[in-house]
């Protein structure tokens, strides 16, 4: 109890300390406030929560505009996300008793999908390529490229490795050098 109130006090000070270099006076009151705010909300967990975030906002206005000094800021937001741990660690515990537990839930069956790790529009592209390859049973990379010409080379390689790693199409060389890929 006692660390909380050292630490609570040391936010006020390094906060002084931070107000005191900020030099826009817009953003001086609005310190003013914020920590009004912070001091006032002291009792209560959510409230004193919220006012810590609040000045972290601020802190983080404050950084980007490059008001202040930078390590007085840091250290404000060090002792600021301290006070914030120890407030959620507080309020965690009491808030999770009053959860209740969940319900067994029935073991649910995965639906089969194709390709479920891109997007829909990348395993549309995926699909249209083995569309391509299965109609022309055996299709040149060169003529896949061609055919898919809005679509870079890099995502036509990449999806036709998925496709080989996958077992749907097979990757075949021919002594020339050239790479086909065939339907499986």
């Amino acid at each position: 109890m006692e660390d909380n109130h050292i630490l609570y006090a040391d936010i006020i000070i390094a906060c002084v300390q931070l107000r005191q270099t900020v030099g826009d006076n817009f953003f001086v009151q609005t310190f003013d406030t914020k920590l009004k705010n912070f001091i006032n909300a002291s009792g209560q967990a959510d409230s004193r929560l919220q006012s810590v975030e609040s000045l972290l906002e601020l802190l983080a206005q404050l950084e980007h505009l490059n008001l202040g000094d930078q390590l007085q800021l840091l250290a404000c937001r060090e002792l600021l996300l301290k006070d914030k741990l120890s407030i959620i660690q507080k309020i965690k515990p009491t808030k999770l008793a009053k959860i209740k537990p969940a319900k067994e839930e029935k073991e649910m069956i995965p639906l089969p999908v194709r390709f479920p790790e891109r997007t829909k529009k990348a395993n549309q592209v995926r699909e249209e390529i083995l569309k391509f390859i299965q109609h022309n049973h055996q299709a040149r990379t060169k003529d896949i490229v061609s055919q898919f010409s809005a679509i870079s080379h890099r995502t036509i390689h990449r999806n036709l490795k998925e496709l080989v790693n996958q077992g749907l199409v097979v990757r075949h060389s021919d002594d020339g050098g050239a790479i086909r890929y065939l339907a499986s």
